[in-house]
């Protein structure tokens, strides 16, 4: 098909838990839709009443969804023209230590994109201080996409006078990047061990409000701790996991 033609279909399969605002649901839809190929880079959108009457769905939760995936960067909109969809992403390079999400087969691990929301220094108190021991202490909150499906709010915490590339390089240049590949290969400071701790919780608002998630929404909090082969911490990571319908893969290292 050529570029820039839209495609057409009868109908589109919600995708979510059950509970999961329909929006959300739609959204979920169309980028698994775009995950597994059904639009390629370039590719145009149907215009929004064609989706509304695939979907069954209101014209609100139809452009709410379309809107999330734009700003998620997966679907970008030309004016007076339509939505497309974007340049593809490549997902970050495995082996994956953490975030090992199960596909369809049972064997294999779902692709992870990732974007960097934004970077800053530390100044509240936290675990991070005594495991790090840094004056600078830089945290770089991103969003983990798991195979477009969903999404998790990731927080690394690192010593910006141990790693000083991390707090000046051009915050996009770190999307899909693994920071345990990226210390190893840039500092020659390679990963011995983590040590990981799980709790379920209320996310938080800032988590909440990110991911576009309802209010009060329950999920996991990972806390990572990368260490070194002294024992010394590298860094630090609180990971929100947000209910989905997928297995994580937990096992030693």
């Amino acid at each position: 098909m050529p570029k820039n033609t839209p495609r057409t279909f009868p109908q589109i399969k919600l995708a979510g838990p059950d509970g999961l605002p329909k929006y959300l649901q739609f959204k979920n839809a169309l980028a698994q839709e775009i995950a597994a190929g059904s639009w390629e880079a370039g590719d145009q959108l149907p215009a929004e009443d064609v989706l509304v009457e695939a979907a069954g769905l209101s014209l609100g939760t139809v452009q709410r969804a379309l809107r999330m995936l734009v700003d998620e960067g997966i679907l970008v909109r030309r004016h007076g023209s339509g939505t497309y969809v974007a340049k593809r992403r490549y997902p970050m390079s495995g082996p994956f230590q953490h975030f090992r999400f199960i596909d369809d087969t049972g064997e294999g691990i779902l692709p992870i994109y990732t974007r960097v929301l934004k970077r800053y220094t530390v100044n509240e108190d936290g675990p991070w201080g005594d495991l790090l021991q840094s004056e600078k202490v830089v945290c770089i909150d991103r969003e983990f996409s798991i195979n477009n499906e969903f999404s998790l709010y990731v927080q690394i915490y690192f010593c910006g006078v141990r790693f000083p590339e991390l707090v000046t390089i051009e915050a996009a240049k770190l999307n899909d990047v693994s920071f345990k590949d990226l210390l190893s290969r840039k500092y020659g400071q390679p990963t011995a061990s983590y040590t990981e701790r799980m709790s379920v919780r209320k996310l938080p608002g800032f988590v909440v409000q990110a991911l576009k998630l309802p209010r009060n929404t329950v999920g996991v909090r990972l806390d990572i701790v990368a260490a070194d082969q002294r024992g010394q911490a590298i860094y630090f990571q609180h990971a929100y996991v947000p209910p989905n319908e997928r297995q994580l893969l937990m096992q030693d290292h």
